[in-house]
């Protein structure tokens, strides 16, 4: 009886960490597409800095991602010129009462 409790709450702490993790990934994967559209788009490759940060911007907001890109974002230019685009930040979700799951993301997207 309590080896089938025990198999059973493991499950439990298993889904619910499931439901947690699930979105921030899918999320992580939203904002790695779209620094690497923005990177490898051919009429951002000559603008300044500034309109591809507000690209970015745009298309978190439109994709419904919630990061400030001023903060998660490092734009700059490699040695041959071309965008390299840095995205750092960590989501935390509450996972049970005062237990909260961090997933620190750091990636670099070049074209």
């Amino acid at each position: 009886m309590f080896k089938w409790f025990g198999i059973i709450a493991v499950a439990a702490v298993l889904i619910v960490t499931s439901m947690q993790l699930v979105p921030v990934y899918i999320q992580n994967h939203a904002v790695k597409k779209i620094a690497h559209e923005v990177v490898s788009d051919s009429e951002l490759a000559n603008r300044p800095k500034r309109e591809v940060t507000k690209r970015v911007t745009e298309l978190f907001a439109s994709n419904d991602i919630d990061l400030d890109a001023k903060e998660a974002v490092v734009v700059s230019r490699d040695n041959a010129g071309e965008w390299v685009m840095g995205v750092k930040y960590e989501e935390r979700r509450k996972l049970l009462y005062n237990l909260h799951i961090v997933a620190a993301f750091d990636d670099q997207i070049t074209n």
